[in-house]
């Protein structure tokens, strides 16, 4: 007699058994059971309700940190500059009348300098610099100047003269525009503080009851 015919949707196996989680053309897993004649038999598997894998969180690439931060909205320009303290004061040479770059900061009627954009994000000043006040400055075309060229000076109130340069004609000119208008606004600074009227002091109060009995306690009551 001749091995029965497999049925409908069936494989044939030699063996009895049965094997689980086997999947078909990428559907749903089905199992695989062998019955005593060695029929197979496919049978696809339902899987329950909120069983269902979930779904692992996309993960968010973290954003690429900025090299500085943001600029603080007080800043009016800052950038890198040529530098040359030319004068101490009013007649008196400095001591060291060599250029250098440096990153030069105009914030609050103030000009400080750095050595880079990354010492100034540190908030670190070039060799521990004291910011120069523009207090009764002035800012001006140096054009005595012959040795370069987009050469500005910035003389201060105290006498003491520094000379800086740009790049080209536009960087001047930013320059010049910005430190004149933080300069005009030191003045109108110092114009409103005096034109406010000094503070008076508060008008002295009566004297509590019990200070006037012990002022006038030391005359002898008559009798």
């Amino acid at each position: 007699m001749g091995s029965p015919s497999p049925t409908p949707g069936t494989h044939h196996l030699g063996d009895k058994g049965s094997v689980r989680g086997a999947t078909m053309g990428g559907t749903a897993p089905q199992a695989m059971a062998v019955g005593g004649d060695g029929a197979v038999a496919w049978r696809q598997l339902t899987r329950p309700v909120g069983d269902e894998e979930p779904a692992s969180p996309r993960r968010e690439e973290p954003e690429e940190p900025a090299t500085l931060p943001a600029r603080a909205s007080n800043i009016q320009l800052e950038g890198y500059l040529g530098r040359k303290h030319d004068l101490e004061a009013a007649t008196k040479r400095a001591s060291n009348r060599s250029w250098s770059t440096r990153y030069c900061v105009l914030r609050g009627g103030q000009l400080a300098f750095f050595k880079d954009a990354k010492s100034r994000a540190l908030g670190l000043p070039c060799h521990g610099e004291e910011p120069l006040g523009l207090q009764d400055a002035s800012c001006e075309v140096a054009a005595g100047y012959k040795k370069k060229k987009h050469v500005f000076k910035l003389r201060l109130s105290n006498g003491s003269e520094w000379l800086f340069h740009g790049k080209d004609e536009e960087e001047l000119q930013a320059w010049l525009q910005g430190l004149s208008a933080a300069i005009g606004e030191c003045q109108g600074w110092r114009g409103k503080a005096q034109s406010l009227p000094p503070p008076t002091a508060p008008p002295a109060g009566p004297l509590p009851r019990r200070d006037k009995e012990k002022r006038f306690s030391f005359f002898p009551k008559k009798k």
